[in-house]
């Protein structure tokens, strides 16, 4: 699905890093029943997944899930969307921040868009800094 894949990328891409500094990476992708499961109220979780705000492609948006909460957990993210709907189902109190990466397209295509892919270094290296 094109740019939907970028969260996915840049995990994969500081999945080693986060590890040897004792964060452990989930790439749920899709399965958010399996991504649920993992949550828990001790933990600092950072869920990652592509946006479509209408911002520039590649913009980073860093939201605390404490803020989303307060806003009604409304997100134009397709796969946390329901993540979200079920931590606020449950009533878990989880600690943590929402990452979105702004695409640039969606479309049946395999890869990235060249916006996105041009933009990855970048939005590794930003979101590495916040994270550590």
């Amino acid at each position: 699905m094109m740019d939907d894949a970028v969260a996915v990328i840049i995990l994969e891409k500081i999945e080693n890093i986060l590890e040897s500094n004792g964060i452990e990476t989930i790439i749920g992708e899709t399965d958010v029943g399996f991504c649920f499961s993992k949550l828990n109220e001790v933990d600092i979780f950072y869920i990652i997944d592509s946006t479509n705000y209408g911002n520039l492609p590649g913009t980073i948006t860093f939201k605390s899930l404490d803020d989303i909460k307060k806003n009604g957990w409304q997100s134009k993210s397709i796969h946390s969307l329901g993540l979200l709907e079920l931590i606020d189902m449950y009533k878990i109190d989880i600690k943590g921040y929402f990452i979105g990466i702004e695409i640039a397209k969606i479309d049946i295509n395999i890869g990235l868009s060249n916006v996105i892919y041009g933009k990855i270094e970048y939005i590794s290296k930003k979101i590495l800094s916040f994270i550590l």
